[in-house]
């Protein structure tokens, strides 16, 4: 079972210079979600963890459908 921590997760974000509401336009979350996702509130899916991953890798990346 995939598991993402929330912290590293805010971290890496921070350093790909994004705001919590551009990763998740990116993503197709809304901003809370991933606000609790990096709170440790909720775990996501392995799909959206995927989702997150390819998103902060590739800056043009688009929302997936």
């Amino acid at each position: 079972m995939s598991t993402i921590d929330g912290l590293e997760l805010r971290i890496s974000r921070i350093r790909a210079g994004l705001r919590q509401y551009e990763l998740a336009a990116r993503v197709g979350i809304t901003q809370t979600k991933l606000s609790e996702i990096e709170c440790g509130r909720l775990q996501p899916s392995p799909e959206l963890i995927e989702r997150i991953i390819e998103a902060m890798r590739d800056p043009q990346s688009v929302k997936a459908q």
